[in-house]
């Protein structure tokens, strides 16, 4: 596709509904007006030279416009988790080589230029490329086994073939409204943004997670697709009634399968629920479970989607071969035109096998129908309230604490936010939670420090020494708890 997504859909449906916001709303050729003012606003002040912004905000019509305007203007736009530290948000930054931050929040960042969201009249001086396929549209950050977070550089025609695939999954059409409650920061609201861009479709965007707001709107019809994770389905489950709500379609999920309870009761509310599989460096999901094979393949993550190739790679002796339901158990493998081919600055290469292949760190197996059941993490990401936690960042801030000789961070798992980390710590001085918090604080930001803390005599191992974190989620750990840390 050649040209500014925006304007094609400007020019080819200008009175269509594009996005709404609280009681206001624009069709496609007042959002381009308005994201045009934003880009003059914008082209006044960032050098041309510089080709690559930060946003730093929640989810507001400005931070709307303005990757928009970015985009109109052929820059990259660095999105920021507006609940990380100082710390981070300068190591993201400095890694990314940004020197700009676009933000309304009050930031002061040393040797960083913050300009706030702003317009202004004009006419706009069209960038010479737009929109190309293998031009580079988003960078977000996500931590590995390292500790250390690796920029996931997400293109055009990455973001293209998700939108593409979702519309043949969903069979979505110029009708629907995608309800958008999750930060335009994490993959999983950026995605919203861009299918509206591709497939014409409108975006309700939310400033935050309201159930009983949420609730009402979806009464009224507001939306006919919405994007959650467990927690706020959870929350909204209580407040929808037995007949559910007529103009909804479909609930998006992702985060981790459902409970059979939980799913038990959608299927009695008559809401028809999408499992899904996907992460930020697939552009949000790549394999999904049909509504109608829910309860049937209960656990399921479901197929992978339209152009999505995905196959098991067995582990290898060192981990021991697992089978599981005589299915082979392995590492979960990618490959596809909207999964991301690098991070960064050259890190983390031997993600990318050799004939291809993306390797997700995912354990998982598939079924005699090709369904696909992700069993554990390899990378052992925690998943909590929506929100990917790397133990290895974790652990890596706990044992730069002079009392701690060693950390284990484990996803627990959790009814309200589906894991909660959980620390196991050797210690050489005694410690409480109150200085291990403040000595955190600083450096993570808090939906990464772990809820509890464990003293452990020392750590479960292997023969060759590594730490065996699965039996600190057994009954086993008590052998090895000398006392919970208050």
């Amino acid at each position: 596709m050649n040209g500014s997504w925006l304007q094609r859909q400007a020019q080819l449906h200008p009175e269509r509904p594009a996005f709404y916001w609280q009681d206001k709303s624009w069709s496609f050729a007042a959002l381009q007006k308005e994201v045009t003012a934003y880009a003059c606003y914008y082209e006044a002040r960032i050098p041309q030279s510089i080709e690559r912004v930060a946003i730093f905000s929640n989810n507001s019509p400005e931070m709307y416009f303005s990757i928009l305007a970015l985009w109109e203007l052929g820059k990259q736009v660095q999105l920021l988790n507006t609940r990380l530290t100082e710390k981070e948000l300068h190591y993201q930054l400095a890694d990314a080589q940004c020197s700009w931050v676009i933000s309304n929040q009050g930031l002061a960042l040393s040797r960083i230029h913050v300009l706030p969201f702003g317009k202004l009249k004009g006419s706009l001086t069209v960038a010479a490329s737009v929109y190309q396929k293998n031009q580079v549209a988003s960078i977000m950050y996500t931590s590995g086994t390292t500790g250390n977070p690796k920029g996931v550089p997400q293109t055009f025609g990455n973001h293209c073939a998700s939108a593409q695939a979702t519309q043949i999954n969903l069979a979505v059409t110029a009708s629907d409204c995608w309800c958008c409650v999750v930060p335009l920061y994490h993959i999983s609201g950026l995605s919203i943004l861009l299918r509206s861009l591709v497939l014409g479709i409108s975006v309700r965007l939310y400033d935050r997670f309201d159930p009983p707001q949420i609730a009402a709107d979806l009464a009224a019809g507001k939306a006919t697709i919405v994007s959650f994770v467990t927690k706020m389905l959870t929350d909204l489950l209580p407040l929808t009634k037995d007949t559910g709500y007529p103009a909804l379609r479909y609930i998006l999920l992702g985060g981790g399968p459902i409970a059979k309870s939980v799913l038990k009761q959608c299927q009695d509310k008559q809401l028809a629920v999408i499992q899904s599989y996907g992460m930020t460096e697939t552009c949000s999901q790549v394999v999904a479970l049909p509504p109608e094979k829910a309860e049937e393949k209960i656990g399921s993550a479901g197929l992978p989607l339209a152009q999505v190739n995905l196959r098991i790679q067995p582990q290898s002796e060192e981990t021991g071969s697992v089978t599981k339901n005589a299915e082979t158990l392995g590492e979960i493998q990618l490959q596809g035109p909207a999964i991301v081919s690098h991070y960064l600055n050259n890190r983390g290469g031997d993600q990318w096998t050799s004939d291809g292949w993306f390797a997700t760190g995912d354990l998982g197996f598939l079924d005699a129908e090709g369904y696909l059941y992700v069993v554990s993490r390899l990378s052992e990401l925690i998943i909590s309230g929506g929100e990917n936690i790397y133990p290895a960042e974790v652990e890596q801030a706990l044992v730069s604490h002079p009392a701690i000789d060693e950390a284990a961070v484990v996803g627990e798992p959790s009814g309200k936010w589906g894991q909660e980390p959980v620390a196991y710590l050797t210690l050489h001085a005694p410690l409480t939670v109150q200085e291990v918090t403040a000595y955190l604080d600083s450096q993570l930001a808090r939906y990464k420090q772990p809820r509890r803390y464990y003293q452990v005599n020392e750590m479960p191992r292997t023969a060759s020494g590594k730490i065996v974190k699965r039996i600190l989620l057994t009954e086993e750990r008590v052998n090895y708890i000398e006392q919970q840390i208050k």
